[in-house]
């Protein structure tokens, strides 16, 4: 780690948590430099910035008084991803970039960064086939059948839109009580919002109303039912 980086919000939150540190290893082929992010209630609070010796990121990140800390990491090779954790948790990965500059990652020894790439994998798949639609629409410009070819395509992009609501529905309703369902419901499609806090209310409640009774004080939770619940 640079220590010389290390900004005060870091020292401050190690010793608001009684020095609580949860190490992270993770492999990042062809990259030598990552910044990281608290994810606070409200903004993105810069923590450090790191240098990776021969492709590994090897840091531990302090635990603030909520128990449950999230973290954004950005990558010199263009990847980004968002890490939670938890006491006793240690965190072991490999970060990789593919397409069009989507992040493909792995991670183990944590319940709940588990969890956030357990909701990333049907984004990923979105990117990728948005990729793939792209591609084919530029491969049929000028063509007679551009048009029509265009409106297939674009049929395409819905089913995937429609099948990426199930599948993170489904994940959402199997562990109801996650924070991380919180970054799970502001998710898109390019510009498309998945869930509306107004058309998909019921789900928006059912979801507050669980992690509400397992993480009542928890700040991010806090900012996301007086934005969403109304």
């Amino acid at each position: 780690m640079n220590k010389s980086l290390l900004g005060a919000s870091a020292l401050f939150l190690a010793a608001c948590s009684g020095g609580d540190l949860v190490p992270v290893s993770l492999e990042v082929p062809n990259c030598d430099t990552a910044v990281v992010f608290r994810i606070d209630a409200e903004q993105l609070v810069p923590w450090d910035t790191l240098s990776l010796d021969d492709g590994m990121l090897e840091t531990e990140l302090p635990l603030d008084s909520s128990g449950s800390t999230f973290y954004a990491l950005s990558f010199k090779n263009g990847a980004s991803l968002r890490l939670g954790i938890e006491r006793g948790d240690d965190i072991e990965g490999s970060v990789k970039v593919i397409g069009s500059g989507i992040t493909d990652y792995t991670v183990t020894g944590s319940t709940l960064s588990e969890r956030l790439l357990a909701h990333y994998l049907p984004l990923r798949h979105t990117a990728l086939l948005m990729d793939t639609l792209e591609q084919e629409a530029k491969a049929h410009q000028g063509m007679q059948d551009a048009a029509e070819h265009n409106a297939q395509l674009f049929m395409r992009y819905e089913a995937r839109v429609a099948k990426h609501r199930e599948e993170l529905i489904k994940l959402v309703n199997e562990q109801p009580a996650s924070l991380a369902n919180i970054f799970a419901l502001y998710q898109s499609a390019g510009n498309f919002y998945l869930f509306d806090p107004q058309r998909d209310s019921a789900l928006f409640r059912t979801t507050a109303d669980a992690m509400s009774e397992a993480h009542p004080e928890h700040p991010i939770l806090k900012v996301f039912i007086q934005s969403a619940i109304r």
